[in-house]
């Protein structure tokens, strides 16, 4: 099987919702307003769910609910609203197989990406960017459990980090993840930069043009690894953050601050699947 089999056997092509893609839009446009995005939030009833869900949650909720769009736009702030529109256009474009775990994916996807924009900060690279490439990080996997199932429902019965699954995967069938969901972003038309880090994600010094980004999505989806496999953030997970991929790093920075950043995002993680 080759990746264009592969995509053959999807018939048809996930696609993100136009209200979503025109949501994503107006967040990059400096001259967009709160207004103009509430008043698109509103076209989607599934997305204005969601901003409402999360405005009225704990880490938002003031002294009263909010009842509007416009109101919870507000309490939300653009940033964040930008989060909430881009994980669920994502999270609403797929469907999986029943014996899949498509929340705990999402789930996954969404911490990969918060700790991307984190590393995003800290190195000076843009937060937004590193966010969107986190969270399609792996978006080939959906692809793969939809076109090769049989293959895909073997893996899941093993316990595989990123980079041992992608390994087999190419084994097996002569590409993995990376390269399926680079092909997904180029399909759909994102920016160069978005399909470079997702396919160099496990080789990130052989990407083009130095990409940053794609640095960042290697070191977030290792650092994500190791926080599962400690069952949390200890002393301990420093040590094994180490090598030249985490060269240049402020690991005492990443670490103080690591806590917050998976801490505030539980409210999204809630909203997934």
């Amino acid at each position: 099987m080759d990746i264009d089999s592969l995509f053959a056997e999807l018939h048809n092509l996930p696609s993100v919702p136009k209200v979503a893609q025109d949501l994503i839009q107006q967040f990059d446009n400096p001259s967009s307003s709160l207004d103009g995005v509430a008043r698109n939030i509103e076209r989607d009833p599934v997305i204005a769910a969601k901003v409402l869900r999360l405005a009225n949650s704990a880490r938002f909720r003031g002294s009263r609910e909010s009842a509007s769009i416009e109101d919870a736009a507000m309490r939300l702030g653009f940033n964040t609203l930008r989060t909430l529109v881009l994980a669920s256009a994502m999270t609403g474009a797929f469907k999986a197989d029943p014996t899949f775990d498509l929340k705990g994916f999402w789930a996954g996807s969404f911490r990969v990406a918060s700790v991307s924009r984190l590393l995003a900060k800290l190195s000076g690279k843009d937060p937004d960017t590193a966010f969107t490439c986190g969270m399609m990080h792996n978006i080939g996997e959906l692809l793969i459990q939809t076109g090769a199932p049989e293959f895909a429902a073997k893996m899941n019965d093993r316990q595989n980090n990123a980079s041992s699954r992608a390994a087999e995967e190419n084994l097996q069938l002569g590409f993995g993840y990376p390269e399926v969901g680079a092909e997904l972003a180029r399909r759909w038309q994102l920016p160069k930069l978005i399909q470079t880090a997702i396919a160099y994600q496990g080789r990130p010094s052989q990407a083009p043009n130095d990409s940053e980004y794609a640095r960042i999505v290697a070191q977030a989806t290792i650092i994500c690894d190791v926080i599962a496999s400690h069952g949390g953030i200890g002393a301990d997970v420093g040590q094994e953050l180490s090598g030249p991929l985490f060269a240049g790093l402020d690991l005492d920075k990443l670490l103080a601050d690591l806590p917050a950043v998976l801490e505030a995002d539980k409210a999204f993680t809630e909203l997934l699947g």
